[in-house]
């Protein structure tokens, strides 16, 4: 027994037996005190599963995308941690980011939280990630465990515990062991109590202020500071050396100028292993799709930009949030098209009882731009308004702040008229999939799951959607006029035009055509509708499967479907909300193989009214209307001519650009450029700043409506 035991350092003379015994007891002790340490935590750790398993807590799941400089952290949490929202935002504050749009959106049990935010350099973006990530999951863990603080005592005397609390029968309920750093007031205290700091990583570097809250090395605490390395069966310590030899002290002097050379070249040396690091990486994440780390994607421009067009202005999207305007209500001119009535038997659709996505080759459908529009064209005439438009250009600009893709749209003024036009082949006859996912979808265009395949999916799929769940029986709804484009005899889809009228200010009116696609009568009273579908192409890019989710957790698939898709769904409300819609459906539409794009089936349809829709989705209509009178104020103090607005594909923000009258004309074709010769936006200055300024219609400013 007296040779099992060593001394914990080497002494002179050896412990005695009944010491080593001592001492080995207190070693026992302490590790039965961890022991009962560990058994806490998991004691803790099961009560929170317990609670999740319950439902009381969701554990909340947080995405951070990085676009260049633009940010977007999206946030899904129960509904007890809602403030997690708020902290979030003061978190992206401390770090200087400059927020751009902050919504959520309730979803049964569930709240999807989104932050458009810009940061001030694109290096800051994994450590924002980082520390949010470390927030939330320290948030929660604070939350949902479990802390008895025990009877507090009232003093009615005055401040502090009354003299009956310090009294040793009433000892029981004061907690044991608790760390405490003492102060003083000349100490600087950094925050009262940050449960987000870990101490445990050496890597980082710890703020001085922050000292008063580290109980690692507090002796009023032992159950952290003593550890299992304090007992040692053996010294295997080396021996310590001197740090510089004899040689170097007395040479030290003469040594001293090639020391320093050598440092210098050491130095190279490491950067240009450092540099071909960072080279070897780079080309590891472009070669492997599949690993951790990926590459931003890069997205082009929707119109090449020509050497001879002109930048007249730039606008930042963060000017937009703050804009606000309100309009009476419309006034409709004219009514054109006709109806079918709406097939309540869709509602009942389920994955387990879905329905095959037909096909409607012979019905025509008309994507007509503004100025093209013979309706809107007597109008102009008639001198009915002098702004003219689509909803889906409206939409388009009403929801510029979300849009991550590039876009373009053509405006012209003509006299004192403005009209806002698009391009033939426009991404806006198309539909946006995964636009605002941070899971990025492959950039070959032949792949049927690149951005552009995906796109001319959706429009076809909505396309036969919002004619299949029609009751086709001849019964329609007609209007006035018929459909304005179509030929006679001619197939047409269910679709009606209805041309409103906005008054903007005394002298200035705005008329758009609106679309609805079916009808419905409800009560004895006729209902619009608007029809639009989802598609689902692999469940591994949202991550949940259709076919499993939406009969059991169909808040879920819609939360994801808002943060995958933010954009589109805002654009399709918006155009609900122009056309004054009672209803608008939602089809969830999804592929029968995950690489057959040419067959659907309809999943589910689910209503929604447009106003409610709206307010989950965070969409303000009075932002969307200053938005649009903030670009028409600013176009009206153009000169007249032919301009651009492009979206910029990398930055959140619009470029203006002042292009030839024959822009876009049947007879200009347009060549695309190598990108080494297209027109570069400006450079920017040395404070790292854009060297240009925006235009005084968009600042920070509230448009009230006076009329």
């Amino acid at each position: 027994m007296n040779d099992s035991f060593v001394l914990f350092e080497p002494m002179q003379e050896p412990f005695s037996l009944p010491d080593q015994l001592h001492e080995a007891t207190n070693y026992i002790k302490k590790l039965q005190i961890n022991l009962e340490k560990l058994k806490e935590k998991k004691n803790t750790l099961q009560e929170i599963q317990r609670a999740n398993m319950r439902g009381g807590s969701k554990f909340p799941q947080i995405e951070i995308q990085q676009m260049g400089l633009a940010l977007v952290v999206s946030l899904i949490t129960g509904l007890d941690c809602h403030f997690m929202f708020k902290d979030c935002i003061r978190v992206l504050g401390e770090e200087g980011a400059d927020i751009v749009s902050a919504n959520y959106i309730v979803s049964e049990d569930s709240i999807l939280h989104t932050i458009h935010c810009q940061i001030e350099e694109s290096s800051n973006g994994a450590r924002i990630s980082e520390r949010l990530k470390t927030f939330v999951v320290s948030q929660f863990t604070v939350m949902a465990g479990s802390f008895d603080i025990g009877a507090v005592p009232f003093n009615a005397d005055g401040w502090g515990p009354p003299d009956a609390a310090v009294d040793g029968s009433n000892t029981t309920n004061l907690p044991h062991n608790v760390p405490f750093a003492p102060f003083s007031r000349s100490d600087k205290l950094g925050r009262i109590a940050d449960w987000t700091r870990n101490f445990n990583n050496p890597a980082r570097s710890k703020n001085p202020s922050d000292a008063v809250f580290d109980f690692t090395n507090d002796d009023s605490f032992p159950a952290s500071a003593d550890d299992d390395a304090t007992f040692r069966l053996v010294d295997g310590k080396p021996p310590p050396r001197p740090k510089f030899g004899p040689k170097w002290r007395f040479q030290q002097q003469r040594q001293l100028p090639q020391r320093k050379d050598e440092e210098v070249e050491a130095k190279k040396r490491e950067a240009e292993k450092e540099r071909a690091r960072r080279d070897r990486l780079y080309h590891l994440n472009r070669s492997n799709p599949h690993g951790p780390r990926r590459e931003a994607a890069v997205f082009k421009s929707s119109v090449d930009i020509q050497p001879e067009w002109n930048m007249r202005d730039q606008i930042p999207f963060s000017t937009f949030t703050k804009l606000s305007f309100t309009v009476p209500e419309p006034e409709d001119l004219q009514f054109c098209g006709s109806l079918e009535y709406y097939d309540r038997t869709y509602d009942r659709t389920t994955p387990k009882s879905d329905r095959r996505l037909e096909r409607f080759k012979n019905r025509n459908f008309f994507k007509v731009t503004t100025t093209d529009d013979p309706v809107i064209r007597r109008l102009a005439n008639e001198d009915k308004a002098t702004v003219f438009a689509t909803d889906s250009i409206l939409s388009t600009l009403m929801c510029a702040p979300r849009s991550v893709y590039s876009w373009d749209i053509v405006v012209q003024r003509v006299g004192n008229k403005l009209f806002f036009d698009k391009r033939d082949g426009s991404q806006l006859d198309l539909l946006s999939v995964h636009e605002t996912s941070q899971e990025p979808l492959p950039e070959a265009k032949d792949d049927i799951n690149s951005a552009h395949s995906l796109s001319v999916e959706a429009a076809y799929i909505n396309q036969n959607f919002s004619q299949q769940v029609l009751v086709r029986d001849g019964n329609k709804v007609n209007f006035d006029e018929a459909n304005p484009f179509a030929s006679e005899g001619e197939e047409v889809a269910s679709v009606a035009y209805r041309y409103r009228r906005w008054k903007l200010d005394n002298e200035m009116y705005l008329v758009a055509r609106c679309e609805v696609q079916s009808v419905l009568d409800v009560n004895n009273q006729r209902s619009y509708l608007t029809l639009n579908a989802l598609n689902e192409f692999d469940p591994k890019y949202s991550g949940l499967d259709w076919r499993q989710k939406l009969e059991t957790q169909r808040g879920a698939v819609l939360a994801t479907e808002l943060k995958n898709n933010a954009n589109k769904l805002a654009k399709w409300t918006a155009q609900a909300l122009l056309a004054s819609a009672d209803m608008m459906k939602l089809g969830y539409v999804s592929r029968i193989h995950p690489r057959d794009h040419f067959n659907h089936v309809i999943l589910a349809v689910v209503g929604y009214k447009p106003k409610d829709f709206a307010a989950q989705i965070n969409l303000n209509p009075n932002n969307m209307w200053g938005i649009v009178k903030s670009i028409v104020d600013m176009c009206m103090k153009l000169e007249e001519g032919k301009y651009v607005f492009v979206k910029d594909p990398s930055k959140p923000q619009v470029r203006i650009y002042q292009v030839p009258t024959d822009a876009f004309e049947n007879d200009y074709v347009e060549e695309p450029l190598p990108e080494e010769e297209q027109a570069q936006p400006p450079a920017e200055g040395v404070d790292g700043e854009e060297a240009t300024a925006t235009t005084d219609d968009v600042n920070d400013i509230k448009i009230d409506n006076q009329a």
